[in-house]
């Protein structure tokens, strides 16, 4: 009985449950939008927000270069280069662009937008030799040289093995095909947090690095406002539901992904209130006014691209922490691992690199104080500013209707002063302060993180659909970004009015959804307990009538076998007397041929004799 109920119970797990809900609310929708396309259409939406990197810089109008390299531990990585400018102009300047994505992110996320928007096109079209790479486990980087994606091990990674392995194999490449000794990094996100790894775990690196661009920098999540920080206290079990369904693999790209960009997302009133407010919003924040909501379908036509879930609970582990540490096993795990029961710390303080911080003032998920935290940890800091426009969130780095004059431009002029052959570094590279002396040095808005209620009950999965209904308020007044003026406070709080509205009917249709399928999966289980037992009772019966059947034939066996023994055995003494008798004869008739030939022997020799002796008288 143990063994059927366990699968039926784990499907009240809310991570299925949820999944379903949602897809059924949106199946209406979905289905009415595909009803209303022609098939042909469709099919070429689908296609173009299929189109992979390599396809959308061609598409460009710019050539492209795709390359592999095979890190230490054997992973296979696709760099995609942009060799040359649109005009087919060559490199001029000194030294190559190496460009890194975010988490669940590929080298998509930088092109997608075209050229107008393309940080790597403008670096391009300015002289420079551009890669973008491709961490390993995403759609692009899925290979290894003896393992499958299909196999456990090959998603047995975090954030660690990116920056310790992925990183310096890529750099190392770039350098060998550009034929120079040191390239420009810009990373975004997780593409910032893996350079700080790899800088603090193998220095040997850092004088390969020119300059270091951070945009939208993490190290430091301990007050970050998206709504992952609601779901960090349950990544840890969140992590074996993972590592036993899906082998570790967490959010790989998908044709369902592809369906819904060409569909749910491509039609204005849903892709405002679903595909922006419920996916993006809510988890990466966006600038209210200049978010390119055109761009939707084709963000989710490749986003998310695949990680492992071992990565995403480093992640989690950086919110729940508050430090930038490697990956926490356990204290059982960590003392094997680490010999320690606490993960060892990233030595921030011992990197040697020039690094700019570019950050935005609204980002819910890289907070400005978590920003001034790591900046406090940095002993090269080249500079450090915000966007200019105070509503800069985190996504807007890639996709702002204004992202050149906001990211691109900037980061070309650092590029410009620090791709110079004679540039060294000319500032203080004194020993770091401290992160309270940084945070308070900077008039940053006090923000109060909201307390949410607990959960009841031991240990759970997820969240559950009545924490959501009870912290509605709280999760979307923590997302929401911060008002600058007094039409920004109105303007937003008709913005929280319609998330509430939205998420408060998808929780509950989750809640009756999920009431109406306890019903049904009660019913069941009482159909395949009743089962389970009558298939029980029966083999229990069959069982005594064939012990009882078993054990008749074993006493009439018992019985046919002694009477055959007894048949045996007087058939033997039978054959032993008839035997003795024969032989009893034979002798007797040999003992009488013996005397026979006796008395004929002693015949035959006293006859000899007399001749012999008649002989004798005849010669005298």
């Amino acid at each position: 009985m143990k063994n059927i109920k366990t699968p039926i119970s784990f499907l009240r797990s809310s991570l299925a449950v949820k999944q379903l809900f949602v897809n059924l609310l949106l199946a209406p929708t979905i289905i009415t939008l595909t009803a209303n396309t022609p098939t042909s259409s469709a099919m070429n939406l689908f296609e173009n927000y299929s189109l992979s990197t390599v396809e959308i810089i061609r598409n460009n109008g710019y050539d492209v270069e795709v390359h592999n390299v095979i890190t230490a531990d054997g992973y296979i990585l696709e760099l995609h280069r942009i060799p040359r400018s649109k005009r087919g102009q060559e490199p001029t300047r000194n030294h190559p662009v190496f460009i890194h994505h975010g988490i669940l992110g590929t080298s998509a996320d930088w092109v997608l937008a075209g050229a107008d928007m393309s940080l790597p096109m403008q670096l391009a079209d300015d002289g420079y030799d551009v890669w973008l790479a491709n961490c390993r486990g995403n759609t692009y980087s899925r290979k290894h040289i003896s393992m499958s994606s299909k196999q456990r091990a090959f998603w047995n990674f975090s954030l660690h093995e990116v920056g310790k392995y992925d990183l310096p194999a890529s750099i190392d490449y770039v350098l060998s095909i550009s034929k120079t000794s040191q390239l420009h990094y810009v990373g975004y996100s997780m593409g910032s947090c893996v350079f700080f790894i790899m800088a603090s775990e193998r220095p040997e690196y850092q004088p390969k690095i020119r300059s270091q661009i951070s945009l939208a920098p993490v190290a430091f999540l301990s007050n970050t406002r998206s709504s992952l920080r609601f779901m960090a206290p349950y990544a840890k079990m969140l992590n074996i539901v993972y590592q036993r369904m899906w082998k570790g693999m967490f959010m790989p790209q998908s044709s369902m992904q592809k369906f819904l960009a060409s569909t749910i997302c491509r039609e204005k009133i849903t892709q405002k209130m679903i595909c922006e407010k419920c996916i993006i919003f809510s988890v990466c924040g966006s600038d209210p006014y200049h978010f390119d909501t055109k761009l939707i379908p084709q963000i989710m036509g490749h986003f998310p691209a695949g990680t492992s879930a071992n990565l995403a609970a480093h992640f989690a582990q950086f919110i729940l922490k508050d430090t930038f540490g490697q990956y926490d096993y356990g204290r059982a795990m960590n003392l094997r691992q680490y010999n320690s029961t606490e993960p060892p710390t990233y030595d921030l303080k011992s990197i040697r690199v020039p690094i700019t911080l570019i950050y935005g003032e609204n980002d819910i998920l890289a907070d400005t104080i978590d920003v001034m935290k790591l900046k406090a940890q940095l002993p090269m800091v080249v500079d450090s500013f915000p966007a200019k426009s105070p509503y800069f969130n985190h996504v807007d780095f890639l996709w702002s209707t204004n992202v050149t004059e906001q990211i691109n431009d900037p980061v070309k002029e650092i590029l410009q002063k620090t791709d110079r052959l004679g540039w060294t570094y000319t500032g203080t590279a004194a020993t770091a302060i401290s992160s309270a002396v940084a945070v308070n040095a900077v008039d940053l808005p006090q923000i109060q993180m909201l307390q949410l209620n607990p959960l009841s009950g031991a240990v759970n999965l997820a969240p559950s659909l009545e924490f959501f209904a009870e912290n509605l308020d709280a999760i979307i007044a923590s997302t929401m970004p911060r008002p600058v003026d007094e039409h920004d406070a109105a303007v937003f709080e008709r913005e929280r009015e319609q998330q509430r509205l939205l998420f408060g009917g998808v929780i509950k249709f989750a809640q009756a959804a999920e009431k109406k399928y306890g019903h049904i999966r009660q019913e069941i289980t009482n159909e395949i307990a009743g089962w389970a037992d009558d298939a029980a009772t029966g083999a229990e019966s069959r069982v005594k009538q064939t012990a009882v059947l078993v054990n008749g034939k074993i006493a009439f066996a018992g019985h046919s076998v002694a009477g055959a023994v007894g048949k045996a055995e007087h058939f033997v003494a039978g054959g032993v007397g008839k035997a003795e008798q024969t032989v009893a004869v034979g002798i007797g008739k040999a003992h009488n041929y013996f005397n026979y030939g006796l008395n004929k022997a002693d015949w035959a020799v006293n006859a000899t004799v007399g001749r012999v002796g008649r002989v004798f008288w005849f010669w005298k």
